[in-house]
């Protein structure tokens, strides 16, 4: 494959490979979001252990959506797994 044909987008932004895990990724963050603020006791702080989970979600939000913006990879197999035979 080369540079020219990787470059040019040939699916719509929600039928990418890394859309799902995008969205998968915001989903996470909203919902631990929502879980530390009707959590929270009155007087009480922020400091809790369930901002791990937002940023799991942040973190699966920006791959994602690296992933539905870069394209497939050199190493993405469309049958699925992964194929490092040369072409």
């Amino acid at each position: 494959m080369t540079e020219e044909q990787r470059s040019k987008p040939t699916k719509p932004f929600f039928k990418r490979r890394g859309a799902t895990l995008m969205l998968t990724g915001i989903i996470l963050v909203i919902v631990f979001g929502l879980f530390i603020i009707v959590g929270k006791e009155p007087g009480e702080g922020l400091a809790t252990p369930v901002w791990i989970g937002v940023a799991l979600g942040l973190g699966m939000t920006g791959y994602g959506l690296y992933r539905a913006l870069a394209g497939e990879g050199m190493l993405d197999n469309p049958h699925g797994g992964s194929n490092n035979e040369p072409q």
